[in-house]
């Protein structure tokens, strides 16, 4: 995880195996790189400076291309050569010279939406980017329409209409509690925001969306003021709050929000959601506590890192009952995260979900920074039998992310290939590799060496080639 402050092409990478003939478009990546050493020592890697990087599949070659996104930020730091903002969302602790300026990195994930691409994080505006030299074009507002001082880096494409749902919280500045809530249509042009008051103020890193209903988390990873102005931590855990689902009717109003309440729980990602008849389910990775040692507990508590476990679960709310509490079930025993679907079921019922995640039976990844942290699997749930299929990356490996991308337009759900990241601690470098999703245990059919390491992107999105190509 130590910076590689890279930015570069490399043309023409070597594979073994078979690259698939569908395998034609972009792979485009997000995460963060710091370029200076940070100003404070307990900083840590999820500050870094957003870079984004791109797999170009074309005809049986691949190549990469990787740039810093230019926010301002970047650039302020950069004309001074040193880093001037401070700890992890608190302005409070950054060099006097930059107060007002924009702090956002643009590091956490990437969006294309009506032929346009973008680099997202949830404490400020998306950047756009151009899509071939992945050069910044700059802040994006919707035309200057849009009222929210930030945007999630978690934004929904419903695949049938093609909507864009998205959301962004802390909408009346630092530690505040409002929620905003926005839908643009295909062409990227705002149809509606709205704000509503939730509880308490809490991170909302990610949400769910289904045919008819939007659904925030609000759990208690908490900010503080006071705490921030005192150079504090912006988030802490109080498990003293309960969890509370909020659920409302893509087209209704903040008046029609229902709320459903369980225990203290955090989640940092969703899979899907989707209705059956009265019911609305959300599938995604929960745990008894943030799964971040970095953020204090208002209570004093040590961080646990067994409670910090996070599992593929499914929370379960019923809006046709009476009851307001959340029926919890876990799917799978293995802790797990960055999870993702076919992207052409999200939002309805499907089968089919891919995961990474951490298989302590297992050989310990020594070499990396914190060996237990790793992601040394990718799986895969069938959820018609809740049958698992996994495949273990390898000794001294750590797997990113995966993405899934359909062998044909029309074929089936789950029919296609699941691209991963892994990163060869042993060898200081990386792969990409490329499996059949539906014969995930079989391993890769194709493996795309890199000569250099990667460091961990979050999210990532593939892009057809076509659909670059019609705009």
């Amino acid at each position: 995880m130590r910076p590689s402050r890279l930015e570069c092409d490399l043309f023409e990478l070597e594979y073994t195996g078979e690259l698939p003939a569908a395998l034609n478009g972009r792979f485009y990546r997000c995460g963060p790189d710091p370029q200076f050493p940070p100003r404070f020592a307990d900083d840590f890697f999820i500050n870094g400076d957003g870079v984004v990087s791109m797999f170009r599949f074309a005809n049986g070659h691949v190549d990469f291309k990787s740039r810093y996104v230019q926010t301002d930020k970047f650039k302020a730091e950069r004309a001074a050569r040193r880093a001037l903002f401070g700890t992890y969302r608190n302005p409070f602790t950054d060099d006097p010279s930059v107060h007002g300026i924009d702090r956002s990195t643009a590091n956490t994930s990437v969006l294309w939406h009506a032929g346009r691409l973008f680099a997202l994080k949830e404490d400020g505006l998306p950047y756009e980017l151009d899509p071939d030299t992945l050069e910044t074009r700059g802040k994006f507002s919707f035309d200057g329409r849009l009222s929210m001082p930030a945007v999630t880096a978690h934004p929904k494409i419903d695949p049938q209409s093609g909507e864009l749902v998205f959301y962004g919280y802390e909408s009346a500045g630092e530690a505040s509690c409002e929620v905003t809530y926005a839908v643009a249509d295909n062409r990227l042009t705002l149809r509606n925001e709205t704000r509503f008051v939730p509880p308490y103020a809490s991170m909302i890193h990610d949400f769910a969306v289904t045919e008819h209903y939007v659904v925030f988390p609000i759990m208690p990873t908490v900010s503080d003021l006071d705490r921030m102005k005192a150079g504090g931590s912006h988030w802490a855990w109080d498990e003293s709050k309960p969890t509370w689902i909020a659920i409302m009717p893509r087209a209704g109003s903040v008046s029609d929000i229902r709320y459903f309440r369980g225990p203290a729980r955090w989640s940092f990602h969703t899979m899907n959601a989707f209705e059956e008849d009265s019911r609305i389910h959300v599938d995604l990775t929960v745990s008894e506590i943030n799964g971040f040692p970095y953020f204090p507990n208002v209570q004093g508590k040590p961080w646990d890192p067994l409670r910090a476990r996070s599992y593929l679960t499914r929370w379960t709310c019923d809006l046709a009952s009476n009851d307001e509490e959340f029926r919890e079930t876990r799917l799978w025993g293995v802790p797990a995260d960055f999870l993702t679907t076919d992207p052409r079921v999200q939002m309805r019922r499907y089968r089919h979900g891919y995961m990474a995640a951490k298989d302590s039976t297992k050989p310990l990844c020594t070499k990396a920074g914190t060996p237990g942290a790793v992601f040394n699997t990718l799986a895969h749930i069938d959820h018609r039998d809740a049958r698992i299929d996994s495949y273990y990356v390898g000794d001294e490996a750590a797997v990113q992310e995966p993405v899934f991308i359909p062998r044909a337009a029309d074929a089936a759900e789950g029919d296609g290939f699941l691209l991963a990241v892994v990163n060869r601690y042993d060898q200081a470098r990386a792969d990409l590799i490329v499996c059949d999703a539906s014969k995930l245990a079989r391993g890769p059919i194709a493996t795309v060496r890199l000569p250099i390491p990667l460091r961990m992107a979050f999210h990532g999105d593939w892009v057809p080639e076509d659909a670059v190509c019609a705009h």
